[in-house]
């Protein structure tokens, strides 16, 4: 059962590093970033207080939900019309005007998740890391006193086996010498 419990929590260990080496290397190159909602102009898809996770493109379709720079905010909308390919029209789903056109070159990414799990993990990510690592040395604890019983158990078994043995020689000495 130890090891078991033990080769989970390493597997999940490593699973977790693997992502944040992964998201930084993408974060570091400029292809991925994570920004968090305060207006509800995105409304009934995109909460306030929900974070989007972007991922940088070469092409932006019309319906891909974007997160866009002008004059020093983030603007997360929907694209709904494409101008001469340089330049887009985007509404936030909640809103009634569209928004003034943009440059695409001012498109940071498209939205490729938003909210739950990414909600959680980014809000409570001291706690999730804090939990794992303890399970992770508590797994490692038993898996260490484990194999100390183990080794103990080991060790009898050769004590057992050595006496046994001496006790045998003994026994074939006994026999050896009633014979002659």
């Amino acid at each position: 059962m130890v090891k078991v419990f033990k080769r989970f929590f390493d597997i999940i260990f490593v699973f977790f590093i693997v992502v944040l080496i992964g998201y930084f290397v993408l974060r570091g190159m400029g292809f991925l970033e994570i920004y968090e909602v305060q207006t509800g102009s995105m409304e009934n898809g995109i909460h306030v207080g929900d974070y989007v996770l972007i991922f940088r493109k070469e092409k932006y379709v019309i319906g891909d939900v974007v997160t866009y720079s002008k004059d020093d905010y983030f603007i997360t909308h929907r694209i709904i019309k494409s101008i001469d390919g340089d330049k887009v029209i985007t509404k936030g789903d909640a809103n009634n005007l569209e928004d003034e056109e943009i440059n695409v070159s001012s498109i940071k990414g498209k939205v490729i998740y938003n909210g739950g799990l990414l909600n959680i993990i980014i809000d409570y990510k001291y706690g999730i890391v804090s939990v794992l690592l303890g399970v992770y040395l508590l797994s490692y604890y038993f898996d260490k006193q484990a194999k100390d019983k183990q080794k103990l158990i080991e060790m009898n078994r050769k004590d057992e086996f050595n006496s046994k043995d001496i006790e045998f020689k003994k026994y074939r000495k006994r026999k050896i010498y009633k014979r002659t």
